[in-house]
């Protein structure tokens, strides 16, 4: 048997500890070792020296075996393992007899340095599979499921020549696309699989991470040919791709969700307020590059509600009354449970919405457990403690790419979360938001067409037209609604009669913008026709000034800001945290099938989202400056945005 070449660099992307195994139960296992099985022995062909016989290898795999503790010495043979099967579902910890151990034993060819290696890929209270092969014979281990009766058959210590493979939902490979624990064929056939259509071949996140190689937030013909150039002997490791240092300690959070409570007209009033006075703030379409606004009220209030659990006194009330518009934080963490445990995942309609908290691994930065429990129970928030430096980075925008299925993938810069003289970053709650949906009725087909921006000048357009059923006189502007698959989201598109987009967006009222979309016009003398362009485009914004002139201010004052329910302040060298920065960044693509949107919000925390009567015919054509939601039924909006310079690309 050819012994598998294996990588140097073994891991990639977020490292995630295991669920707490605790008590392991009280029932007697009926049988010890029936995930362990041997394949038949074979001689290693590199061990034949002159005329000397290679002594016989017998392989052994070990099937989820809970790492009971792994120690590595680079500079001698003493690196131990202890492993303990899984028996009848329990892992039997509380009695030695049930304790593997494990250390080498070489013959010619000594295998400790890549052995190391890959232990050092292990993490004690984690489950793997693990195969290896030994000069040992262990009758007992080919024997095991013969019967059931396995007294005075076990010595508990094994022999290893050589680990050849480590697999475990915790542990992935650089280049293992199918993520079956190896690389091999099967994975260049993966990549040309995913490069030829991305979009019919997507990546989960952790799969996402092993086929980056390159680590540059895209699975491209580069990382393709890494994979082919080690497959066929021309390099002997992936060089450039370090080890991430970020650990998942989310299930070590032990609390049940929160079914929370129903969104209603409250709910939505307060997102739709949120929105509303983030748009009224941002947009400035006479400055360069802003001229399209994009922004997701709903992103952006989950992460702060995340933030705010850790808030207290005025900067806890200053942002109730931002984000909830009259709702407590306790009501607000109740619908956004709701939201977050009812979203809809259908081949034609989907909404995922992602949270994390990311905070720095420093000895003086103790997190309240009462904060990460509140966001675990209503914001199903993942939790990582990581080192804050470029790997930290490289995983937080590997994180925000896989949740937004591509579509952002890149929210840190290098150095981002370096310390400098003015702050220290600490601490990081993202939310992610993906939205995609067909259209109810689909369009055929598109037009050329012109859309003039807000100089009068026009560029080229693709115009999709239909004949619609909602339509919403909003007094200084026409509205309408074209539903998505489903029935539970639509696109709102809303033209001003009279006056300019900028005029008519400063004196939007949220309020009266939500009762006036309850429900539209009698269409039975109405006949809608409707034109919607073909557009994408991305958008990005630093929240930290809007939201204090909003009312929020003290949450930014490194002064005044009150985040005492987060971090532990009677620590030696803690000090209290602030908002450093709040980031939003988005995306949309509007097609004649439906459409792809995308958001990420990022708070920054540092130290001190008879004949029938003749119709009245009502054209709403958005072939000028326009606003736009996505809403559900509730009217809640999913994403907010304003268009005056679109273009077809």
């Amino acid at each position: 048997m050819e012994n598998m070449k294996k990588l140097n660099k073994v891991t990639a992307g977020i490292l995630s500890f295991a669920l707490t195994l605790g008590a392991v139960g009280n029932i007697p296992p009926k049988s010890l070792y029936s995930p362990l099985s041997a394949s038949a022995e074979y001689d290693e062909e590199e061990l034949l020296y002159d005329d000397i016989h290679a002594p016989k290898l017998y392989e052994y795999e070990l099937k989820d075996a809970y790492v009971l503790s792994v120690n590595t010495d680079p500079d001698s043979h003493r690196s131990k393992l202890q492993l303990v099967p899984k028996i009848d579902g329990y892992y039997s910890i509380w009695s030695y007899s049930y304790i593997m151990d494990f250390d080498y034993h070489y013959y010619m060819v000594d295998h400790t340095e890549a052995n190391n290696a890959m232990l050092e890929t292990l993490t004690p209270d984690t489950v793997v599979t693990i195969k290896f092969n030994s000069f040992d014979d262990y009758p007992e281990l080919r024997l095991i499921n013969e019967d059931s009766d396995h007294s005075n058959r076990y010595d508990g210590c094994y022999s290893i020549n050589e680990i050849l493979q480590i697999k475990s939902p915790d542990i992935h490979y650089y280049g293992d696309i199918n993520d079956d624990g190896t690389v091999d064929s099967f994975d260049l056939i993966s990549y040309r699989k995913y490069l030829s259509d991305p979009e019919k071949n997507p990546l989960s996140k952790s799969v996402f991470l092993n086929a980056d190689i390159d680590q540059n937030e895209v699975i491209d013909e580069e990382d393709l040919q890494l994979v082919s150039d080690y497959l066929l002997g021309k390099i002997d490791k992936f060089y450039g791709a370090p080890m991430a240092g970020s650990i998942r300690l989310d299930d070590q959070v032990n609390i049940k969700a929160e079914e929370g409570k129903a969104t209603d007209e409250a709910f939505a009033k307060a997102e739709m307020k949120l929105g509303v006075d983030i748009l009224k703030k941002a947009f400035d379409p006479t400055k360069e590059g802003e001229e399209n606004l994009l922004i997701s009220p709903l992103s952006i209030s989950s992460a702060l509600a995340m933030t705010a659990n850790g808030a207290d006194k005025k900067t806890l009330e200053q942002m109730e009354k931002v984000l909830g518009s009259g709702l407590t934080m306790e009501q607000l963490n109740e619908y956004m449970a709701y939201y977050v445990s009812n979203l809809p995942d259908e081949q034609k309609q989907k909404l995922y919405l992602a949270n994390s908290i990311w905070f720095r691994d420093d000895e003086t930065f103790k997190v309240q457990d009462e904060f990460l429990e509140q966001n675990k129970k209503y914001y199903n928030s993942e939790i990582y403690k990581t080192p804050f430096d470029d790997n930290t980075v490289k995983d937080v925008n590997s994180w925000v790419s896989s949740n937004t299925r591509g579509m952002i993938p890149k929210l840190l810069n290098k150095g981002d979360l370096d310390p400098t003289e003015e702050k220290k970053m600490m601490m990081m709650l993202i939310n992610t938001l993906y939205f995609e949906a067909e259209w109810q009725s689909i369009y055929n087909e598109s037009y050329d067409g012109k859309f003039t921006d807000l100089n009068g000048n026009e560029h080229n357009i693709k115009k999709m037209y239909s004949e619609e059923k909602q339509y919403y006189d909003l007094g200084d502007a026409d509205a309408f609604k074209k539903p998505y698959k489903g029935g539970e989201y639509s696109f709102v598109g809303i033209l001003p009669k009279e006056k300019n987009i900028v005029d008519y967006v400063n004196d939007l009222d949220a309020e009266k913008l939500l009762e006036d979309l309850k429900e539209c016009e009698d269409m039975s003398n109405i006949e809608l026709n409707v034109m919607i362009p073909k557009f994408k485009y991305n958008y990005s914004k630093e929240l930290k000034e809007i939201l204090a002139s909003i009312g929020m201010d003290e949450a930014f004052d490194k002064e005044l800001a009150d985040f005492s329910k987060i971090n532990d302040l009677t620590v030696d060298g803690a000090q209290p945290l602030y908002i450093d920065e709040v980031l939003h960044k988005t995306k949309i693509e509007v097609t004649e099938k439906g459409t792809k949107a995308a958001a990420v919000t990022a708070v920054m925390m540092a130290l001190t989202s008879a004949l029938r009567p003749e119709k009245k015919k009502i054209k709403i054509f958005l072939d000028k400056p326009f606003v736009y939601m996505i809403v559900d039924k509730n009217n809640v909006p999913v994403f907010i945005g304003a268009a005056t310079q679109l273009e077809e690309k």
